[in-house]
């Protein structure tokens, strides 16, 4: 794989996440939502002087962080099929706390991705794109996990997202090898199956590549700090680095263990309810009687949970008149069928799928006072119905950091913070929130960070959260009304004696047979 030609790089100072010179592979190691970070993408590249920036990107990312996003739109059916619907939830919700993350840092996600690559089309370097493709990477992710390994996954994220168990980090600690390694031995432990995709697989993937344009001339690569000693590890050893062919293509769907113990579950079930109304113990309108309040009970929960993320009451009638199909598979999505009643109801727009987890932009700071005032005024008039600003007066300060916005003696201030990351805001009665703020050549945009209540507005978000909160009231219903109102609605004093009865009539009928 390699004939020796290759002046690899060696990092082995991994406390200081730049390469030494003198290397045909140069690894920047980064935190995706660190100022410091791109500071130094910059400086290397600068002093580099590179023929190829490799970024660790796919094509839809590149087009995505370059804002050439394709507008095909999205199959709402085919979404919420399946494991698709998962794999789509799981990426908003690292997507939304990375974008969180990024809001408290001042720097968007991605930034140094963006930064080496505006740098490379200056320098008239090439970009190349060195990651997997990221359904690829999604879809080998979710099928290679385990159901527990899932369960602990998405339990981790929804707590992130709402701030639960949140610690403080110094994001410019991220690259330091000390802390890479602990996140890292957090996530194998969390998740091991989860690690192999997202790390090792695209660690070898990304190393195959570096090697490949590295042909070309010296590269500067532009990797997350997690993949760096991974891929030196490759870089130095390349005859170690693993048949890739396979890592690029979906895992075909093989045996699932648990499906086959659920469907053996709720079979074994069903056997039991049917010995007991032929075995005469329990009438069989009793038994109907139970079953209808265990799917009335489905239905209410998988409705309340439709009308929870403030579904369509069409949606609502969906959930409830269909959530007893979790009685006969616990995992069957009634979600997918609210959803598609929510998407027909309130059909998502090409703004919705575009803007799914955008900042909404208000004005640029350098346009006030002036032509953007307006947009200042209308956007307090309409957020905090503020109607005394219809008359208002803007100013600015001479060092240009302070905007008063005055009117009937009530005014509000805007302060543009040292590094010009976000704007501090508080009014005459004691509100105070910020904005975060990008500088695009030289011009400074500000925006009004998208909160969990302004996704909850946007139609795609919705109908994703629709689906699920359907799926998770079908399944409280299943699992936890079954022992509390069907076992006890039927008279049975202990579950257990109905089992040996249900294995020992059956080992019976066997031995009768044979």
């Amino acid at each position: 794989m390699n004939d020796g030609s290759y002046e690899l790089c060696c990092n082995l100072n991994f406390r200081n996440p730049v390469a030494p010179l003198k290397s045909r592979i140069i690894l920047v190691g980064t935190a995706h939502v660190s100022d410091k970070s791109v500071a130094e993408v910059n400086e290397v590249i600068e002093r580099e002087k590179p023929d190829i920036v490799a970024v660790e990107l796919d094509k839809g990312r590149f087009n995505a962080l370059k804002g050439e996003e394709d507008n095909k739109e999205i199959n709402i059916k085919e979404m919420l099929s399946g494991g698709q619907f998962y794999q789509f939830l799981l990426h908003m919700l690292l997507a939304y706390i990375q974008k969180k993350i990024g809001d408290d840092t001042g720097v968007k996600p991605g930034a140094e991705m963006l930064s080496a690559i505006e740098h490379a089309e200056k320098s008239g370097a090439r970009v190349a794109l060195i990651d997997r493709d990221i359904q690829v990477t999604l879809g080998r992710f979710w099928n290679k996990m385990s159901f527990f390994e899932k369960l602990k996954l998405f339990g981790s994220l929804a707590g992130a997202t709402m701030g639960f168990g949140s610690k403080d980090i110094d994001i410019d600690t991220v690259t330091d090898e000390d802390v890479v390694s602990q996140l890292i031995g957090e996530l194998r432990k969390m998740a091991p199956s989860a690690a192999s995709v997202l790390l090792d697989e695209r660690n070898a993937i990304m190393a195959k590549n570096l090697l490949d344009v590295s042909k070309e001339g010296t590269v500067v690569a532009v990797i997350g700090a997690g993949h760096r000693e991974g891929i030196q590890k490759y870089l130095d050893d390349p005859d170690s680095i693993p048949p890739v062919e396979e890592m690029m293509k979906l895992p075909k769907k093989g045996f699932s263990w648990l499906k086959a113990i659920i469907i053996a579950f709720f079979a074994m079930v069903i056997g039991m309810l049917a010995l007991l109304v032929l075995q005469d113990k329990v009438p069989l309108t009793a038994l109907l009687t139970a079953l209808l309040y265990l799917f009335i009970a489905q239905g209410i929960l998988s409705a309340l949970g439709v009308l929870v993320a403030r579904g369509h009451p069409a949606s609502a009638l969906t959930a409830l008149g269909l959530a007893w199909f979790g009685f006969l598979h616990p995992l069957l999505t009634v979600g997918m069928f609210a959803g598609v009643v929510e998407a027909h109801f309130r059909p998502p727009t090409t703004e919705d799928f575009k803007n799914i987890l955008k900042d909404e932009y208000l004005f640029n700071w350098n346009d006030i006072p002036g032509k953007d005032s307006g947009r200042v005024i209308e956007f307090f008039k309409k957020e905090h119905k503020a109607e005394w600003l219809k008359n208002a007066h803007i100013e600015k300060t001479e060092d240009g950091k302070t905007v008063s916005i005055s009117a009937d003696k009530k005014q509000v201030f805007l302060r543009m913070n040292d590094n010009k990351s976000a704007v501090n805001v508080s009014t005459d009665n004691g509100k105070k929130f910020e904005f975060v703020v990008e500088e695009e050549k030289g011009r400074l945009n500000v925006y009004k960070p998208q909160t969990l209540t302004d996704l909850m507005d946007n139609k795609l978000f919705r109908i994703v959260l629709v689906a699920a909160f359907a799926n998770l009231g079908s399944m409280l219903g299943t699992f936890v009304v079954i022992p509390f109102l069907l076992v006890p609605l039927l008279h049975i004093a202990n579950p257990l004696d109905i089992l040996k009865t249900a294995l020992d009539t059956g080992i019976s009928m066997i031995q009768n047979i044979l």
